[in-house]
């Protein structure tokens, strides 16, 4: 039997199946960064238990099941679920907390729960009590994703990714106002490094040199040696170089260059310090991978620790989506169409009504692979050369690419290239992960 919410649905229906509306009891929780709002209503829609406010606390986790708890005996529920809004971080260790508790937990989508209160004429009419009668709707109807629970490792592994998110999101955005400054106290010097602030010498450079001018001074054997004290190695034509465009750039008033330059050098002490975080979130998820379901993806070409971690904290257990299209549903990247009364819209979007971290750790692994592994750079090729669209391209590296990390977290198979080629020509690639055939 079909169902038009999928799997999700399908199992919660077979479970309530023969239960009478009034005793399947249903628990929204809208959740903030100090205290929640939830309610309990039965399947026919009809408020069980007055909608209440509670603190994110321990005690407050009590007070929620206790008033559940209440509603479950008066109602001599047979089916008690509670559905929690995907609201950030704020509500994992809430749903956490309950899951653990022996509870009946799903994930709503917080997108899905504004389509509910527009159905309910609410649209514009947004609070915390009328996000929960949205949540019924939901609730009754059988959706929401169920908690998944991270075993030890995994769970580790998602933490170092989010921190290494957090650092590399940082970083980028300091490296744009580093830019700015540097282009203040030291013009053009930073295009003479193709790599830009990723060059550990302009970082030094511009941190350790007081001016334009006391860079122009200097000959070149003075600039090499410069760079060896600090722990660079410069070339003499690099040197060369470096000097002849601080002796042709502009200059700030002397008033104004030194806080310049301090200003320049702190940004940079900051930098160097993210950067060494993110280097120790890469070292951390060296030592966590192999012990996770996404170790078997460090045997892809061009798959690293980082894209493998990303991608495995991301999915989770994959054995929890039916197949690796369920999978790609969740992420938000399948195709959105409308078609209605034999009319089809040109356009076709992504829908982005998904998981955001799945749906970048795809496109991650996709454009890792697309850059390195020879089928998928060919691939990436054909693509471009027939006029697509680089964004239209990189989801579509990102489904191939999934398939076969869906596919080999599944079956635990290392990758083979022959394998892989053999299956490729065949038209059935994601068979060189030893997938099943629901896969």
């Amino acid at each position: 039997m079909t169902f038009a919410g999928g799997r999700a649905q399908a199992d919660y229906m077979a479970r309530v199946r023969g239960i009478p509306p009034e005793q399947c009891l249903v628990v929204p929780i809208d959740v903030g960064k100090h205290t929640a709002v939830s309610l309990v209503a039965d399947h026919e829609g009809r408020v069980v238990h007055e909608p209440m406010t509670f603190p994110m606390t321990a005690t407050g986790a009590r007070t929620l099941m206790n008033a559940a708890g209440t509603a479950g005996r008066a109602a001599r529920a047979g089916s008690v679920r509670f559905g929690i809004e995907a609201a950030g971080h704020y509500h994992r260790v809430l749903a956490s907390t309950l899951h653990a508790s022996g509870l009946d937990v799903v994930e709503l989508n917080p997108a899905a729960v504004k389509v509910a209160r527009s159905q309910l004429g609410q649209a514009r009419v947004k609070t915390d009590v009328r996000d929960c009668l949205a949540m019924v709707e939901l609730l009754v109807r059988g959706q929401g994703w169920p908690l998944h629970r991270h075993d030890d490792q995994v769970a580790l592994q998602t933490m170092w990714v989010a921190q290494r998110r957090r650092k590399l999101d940082a970083a980028q955005a300091l490296t744009n106002q580093v830019h700015a400054l540097a282009d203040l106290a030291f013009p053009g010097i930073a295009a003479t490094f193709k790599t830009g602030f990723d060059s550990p010498t302009l970082r030094m450079l511009l941190s350790t040199i007081t001016s334009p001018d006391e860079l122009a001074a200097m000959d070149v054997e003075q600039l090499v040696a410069h760079a060896a004290t600090h722990g660079r190695r410069m070339l003499r034509p690099k040197a060369r170089h470096v000097i002849a465009a601080a002796q042709d750039s502009l200059r700030l008033p002397n008033s104004q260059q030194p806080t310049a330059q301090c200003l320049l050098a702190r940004e940079i002490a900051v930098l160097e310090q993210l950067r060494n975080e993110i280097t120790y979130c890469d070292e951390q998820l060296a030592t966590i991978l192999p012990s996770t379901p996404a170790g078997v993806l460090a045997t892809i070409p061009g798959v690293g620790v980082a894209t493998a971690s990303y991608y495995g904290a991301a999915l989770g257990d994959p054995w929890r989506f039916t197949n690796a299209d369920a999978a790609y549903r969740y992420s938000g990247l399948s195709p959105s169409s409308y078609d209605s009364a034999g009319r089809r819209r040109a356009k076709v979007q992504i829908s982005r009504q998904g998981a955001v971290e799945l749906r970048r750790a795809m496109i991650t692994l996709g454009t890792s692979m697309g850059l390195s592994h020879p089928d998928f750079v060919a691939y990436r090729r054909r693509l471009l050369a027939a006029g697509k669209k680089p964004m239209v391209v990189a989801v579509a590296l990102a489904h191939r690419s999934h398939r076969l990390a869906f596919a080999m977290m599944r079956s635990q198979i290392p990758y083979d290239d022959c394998r892989w080629t053999t299956a490729v020509a065949k038209g059935r690639p994601a068979k060189a992960a030893g997938a099943t055939a629901t896969t």
